[in-house]
């Protein structure tokens, strides 16, 4: 009986993982759709159109998706070291494609973490205590709600670096414990201002077009898998014709 619960539990794994990997794909692909626009006529209009892209997807460009990029590439990588194929540009296209997704990503994100630790440092500067919580909770307050979680998650990544200082960067370190007090009263202040019943609040818009977004994924997964299957049945019939499409395929978050 033990045997077959953990066949089970195996196999439902193995299942949610390429659940999760086709939809790791589905925004992969979003992403290369709008590279490809024809209506884009210079580099610097696409360019522009993928970081407004990427952008607009923020919402789904969490850390799971990022953790599967960096596995992605590493399983790439060494898949083409193995067959000595890693610098032939006929076989790493799509390591060249993985890898430019990551830095767009990458790029996204940082401005995100950036902006985080702008506002983090305006309130460490505040003088008083009471003058830190207020000047939080104003920020809090217009805080837009896509930045809700991610701005947790920046302060509790700091305070967590309490004590300890990255190899070779002892000025940071130094400026971390010297606001030790500050840092912590930060942390103290936004489990205060932001329990979870009101993160989740202020993140409901933000968290209802991400799931939007996943839905419409979904469609364009089943869309794929029913166009396959029309192809394989059907040797002369334009699957196009025969499947209905969803939606837009995704819709800007303002």
């Amino acid at each position: 009986n033990l045997a077959k619960i953990g066949q089970g539990l195996v196999k439902d794994a193995q299942a949610l993982g390429a659940e999760l990997e086709v939809s790791m794909l589905e925004i992969i692909r979003s992403i290369c759709e709008v590279a490809m626009d024809p209506s884009h006529k210079t580099e610097e209009d696409t360019a522009v159109a993928l970081k407004d892209a990427v952008r607009d997807m923020r919402p789904l460009l969490d850390d799971a998706f990022v953790a599967y990029l960096k596995y992605a590439i590493g399983e790439e990588q060494g898949r083409l070291a193995r067959e000595g194929v890693l610098d032939d540009p006929e076989h790493n296209r799509w390591l060249f494609v993985l890898q430019i997704v990551q830095e767009g990503v990458y790029a996204e994100l940082s401005q995100g973490v950036k902006r985080y630790v702008d506002h983090i440092w305006y309130v460490l500067r505040m003088k008083s205590k009471t003058e830190r919580k207020e000047l939080l909770k104003k920020l809090i307050d217009v805080m837009p709600t896509m930045d809700v979680r991610p701005f947790v998650k920046v302060v509790n990544n700091i305070v967590s670096s309490l004590g300890t200082t990255v190899k070779g960067d002892f000025s940071d370190g130094v400026i971390l414990g010297e606001m030790s007090n500050q840092l912590l009263q930060l942390r103290r202040d936004v489990d205060e201002l932001l329990p979870p019943d009101r993160i989740k609040e202020l993140s409901k818009d933000a968290d209802a077009w991400a799931a939007v977004q996943r839905q419409r994924l979904i469609e364009r997964r089943n869309m794929t898998r029913q166009r396959l299957e029309a192809a394989r049945n059907t040797g002369d019939i334009d699957p196009e014709k025969y499947i209905k499409k969803p939606g837009a395929e995704a819709e800007r978050f303002d």
